[in-house]
Formats: C-alpha cells, structure tokens, sequence
C-alpha cells in the first residue's frame, strides 16, 4: 500500500512542476569523462611524462650540429728587410670562413641511460594516476547523483503529505464550522502543514545545491535525472577479506607508486654512475679559409675527423654524491607513500564493506518499518474518527511515517553510495559499474519544480 502512495506523491508533484526529459548517469558520465579538469589535467601530465622521457632518449641518439663563421679580419705583424735589417709592421685585411660539421654518437653512457629508464617508469606512473583520477571523478559524480535523487525523493514525498494534508485540513475546517471538532484540532493540522511547507523550502533548496553539484561535475547544466527504480537492488557480494586482497593489489594509486619506485630506483643508479666513464664516436668535417688558429691567412683546407671521445669524470664539486642522496631520498619518500596509500585502502575498503553489508540490512528493516507505520498511521485516523484518540496522536503518526519514507530511501541511496566506494577502493570502478548503475533507474519521463 505505501508504494502507491508513493506512485501518488510523485503524481502530485507533477502537477505543480514540468514534464522533461530527464539526464540520466551514463549521459553525465560520458561527458564528465571528457570535460572534467582533473582528468585532462592528468592527461596533460602524461604528455609531460612522455616528452621528459624523449628527452632523456635524446642523450643515447645521434647528436648532429652544424656551425659556421663568417669574419673580417686585420692581422699587423712585424717584417724585416733582408738587405737593411731594419723592422717595419705590415698590415693585411681579409676575410675569414669557417665551417664544421659533426657528428656525435655516445656507445657507453650509463647515467643517461637509467635516466631514460626512470623517465619511462614516470610515464607508467601519470597512467595510473590517470586511471585513479578517473575513477574518483567517477565516483563522485554517482553520489552526486544519488544525492540529488535523495533530495527529490524528500521534496517528492513531502509535497504529496502536504497536498494530503491540505485535504484534510479542509475537511478538518468544515468540521469545525459544523461543531464537530475542537478548534485545537484544527490547529494542530494547521501547524503540521506550516512544517511541511518549511520542511519542503528546505528541501527544494537542497536539491537545488545538488543540481549545481552536478553541474559542476559534469561541466553541463543539469535540470532533472533519471529516478531510482523500485526494483531490488542486488545483494552484496564476496569476501571483505578477498575486497581488500584486490584492493591492495590492484589500485591505480598502488601500481603508481609502485612505478614511481621503480624510477627512484633507476635515478639512484644512474646518480651513482655520474662518476663512470663515458664513450662517444665523434664524425666531424671542417672547412677553412683563412679560418685557421687565430684565424689566419691560410689558403683554404677541408679536414675529415674520426674519432673516440672519452670523458672520465672525477670530481664536480660534490654534485654527484649530492644528487645520488637526492635520489636515495626520493626513494623512501616513495616507500613511505606507498605504506601510506595501502594502509588507507585496506582502512576505506573494510569501511565500505561494512556499511554496504548494514545498509544492505537496512534496506529490508527499514521497508517493512514503512508497512508497519502506514498501518499504525491509518488505525490513528480510523481511531480519531471515532473519537478514541486526538489529532495530535494521528500528526504524530504521519510525522513517523513519513520519517520511516526518508530512512527507507536512505538506506537504498546509502547502500549504492557503499558499492560505489568499495569498487573506487578495489580499483575497479568503470564504464560496466556506471551502466550497471544506471539500469536501476527509471527511464521516463519526470517532474520537476521550476528552478
């Protein structure tokens, strides 16, 4: 019976609102997706990730440069006559050219080599934030939802008890002209409805905060969603043990810093290999003209190059062991996040399992606690009518009744909240879980109040 009474608010309401098409999740899930910042700020951070990694790259290819010198020039230097010896300066003006080509590619390079390996752990790393980030806008986004469908459950079930008990204050009224019923009792209908009006204000207001709650996820305004279908909800599933167990080893967050490890790892070795030696095949062609050592008057000349660059390096000043404690700091640091984010998974998955498990319950106590107020509710009408009982004993009833309406939704927005969050936590949280989501909702036509 408290079903239809249910299909009979969401009638009533419909009488003061616009019939629209209603968005439903999988709609503001896809565009959330593709606008949302924080996803495309991750995005942006994987392509900082792959060009950091070229660039550690570029130190193992070929490195080719081109340079050439144009120059005037005025060389004074002393003659002496052979006949005289007397000394005298001469002066000559000329223009110099100069050009090299060359080549350079490194054989043996191990410092920028763990660094290209580091760079490509980092672009691993931005995946998988990526991926976690992804997941969190997601969740956030449905108990968004969910609680602007809390809210218009609220405001649906309050304007329905408040245009029955418009009616019955009418009739209530009527009575009173007759001398039938006190005027106190009248009073007291009068109150309970001038909580309902404050009780719906509130309402309306919250679900007004919700929309734009929505709306600043999904980067789109938002006037109405699909409703959450009557239909039962599936039941919980699986081990908490087994939750945690995926949970831990499967979160984005984990297996990034996992990969952050690994790069730290490589960046101590690489800091360490500064001190190593380093081989490099140099090609290089030079061509001159007057362009020699101090740039001289020589005829022209072209040179060709082969040869074996070696650089051993020994002391920079402390900067080696500076970076390589830089990098054994960095390392830690990662092992500590790592402890960190486990221990706050396994925390936040037990949690959510939990509450899943006693919402769950809830669901089912909690409907027959509506059957069981309707039924108190109406024996307090009956009673009244006969005059065994008051007015304020009847409002009382209905004030229970509707509250048993509000814990009943709770429980079934409380226990998806809760599904929601243990598959953020296990890592699991995609495209399948929204569609799965968004099956459980009413694809109809709704009403909504004016904004």
């Amino acid at each position: 019976m408290w079903l239809r009474r249910i299909v009979l608010v969401v009638s009533l309401s419909a009488v003061a609102g616009d019939n629209v098409w209603a968005t439903d999740l999988l709609e503001l899930y896809e565009q959330t997706l593709a606008t949302h910042p924080l996803i495309k700020g991750h995005e942006f951070s994987i392509e900082k990730a792959e060009a950091e990694k070229d660039q550690a790259l570029s130190k193992l290819l070929p490195q080719v440069s081109a340079v050439g010198n144009l120059s005037w020039n005025e060389m004074t230097q002393p003659q002496t006559n052979t006949t005289t010896r007397q000394t005298s300066s001469q002066t000559n003006q000329y223009e110099g050219t100069r050009g090299i080509v060359q080549a350079k590619q490194a054989l043996f390079d191990l410092p920028s080599f763990l660094r290209w390996q580091g760079a490509k752990s980092v672009v691993l790393q931005s995946e998988q934030e990526l991926e976690a980030a992804r997941m969190s806008v997601s969740a956030d986004l449905v108990v968004r939802y969910l609680d602007t469908l809390q809210a218009e459950d609220e405001l649906r079930y309050l304007q329905g008890e408040k245009a029955l008990t418009e009616g019955d204050m009418k009739r209530i009224r009527r009575m009173h002209e007759l001398k039938l019923v006190q005027v106190t009792d009248l009073y007291e209908v009068e109150a309970y409805y001038q909580s309902l009006l404050s009780k719906e204000l509130e309402a309306a207001g919250v679900r007004e905060i919700a929309l734009e709650k929505l709306h600043e996820t999904s980067g789109t305004p938002v006037t109405a969603i699909q409703p959450l279908n009557e239909a039962l909800l599936p039941p919980l599933s699986g081990d908490v043990n087994q939750w945690v167990a995926d949970a831990l080893s499967g979160h984005p967050s984990v297996l990034a810093l996992s990969h952050s490890i690994e790069a730290a790892q490589k960046l101590i070795y690489g800091a360490h290999m500064e001190h190593a030696p380093q081989v490099a095949l140099q090609v290089s062609e030079t061509y001159a003209d007057n362009g020699g050592y101090d740039n001289r008057q020589l005829p022209h000349y072209n040179v060709g190059t082969v040869g074996l660059q070696l650089n051993v390096p020994i002391y920079s000043g402390g900067a080696v062991e500076a970076g390589a404690r830089n990098a054994v700091a960095n390392y830690h640091q990662s092992l500590e996040k790592r402890t960190e984010k486990l221990r706050e998974i396994e925390r936040e998955t037990r949690t959510a399992y939990v509450q899943a498990r006693t919402w769950r319950a809830r669901i089912e106590s909690s409907e027959q606690e509506v059957k069981a107020r309707e039924k108190a509710r109406d024996a307090q009408q009956r009673s009244y009518e006969l005059g065994v009982t008051t007015i304020v004993d009847v409002l009382e009833s209905k004030k229970n009744w509707l509250k048993a309406l509000f814990e009943h939704a709770k429980a079934r927005y409380e226990f998806i909240r809760s599904l929601v969050a243990l598959k953020l936590w296990r890592g699991t949280l995609d495209r399948p879980d929204i569609e799965e989501i968004n099956a459980w909702l009413d694809r109809r036509n709704v009403a909504v109040s004016a904004r």
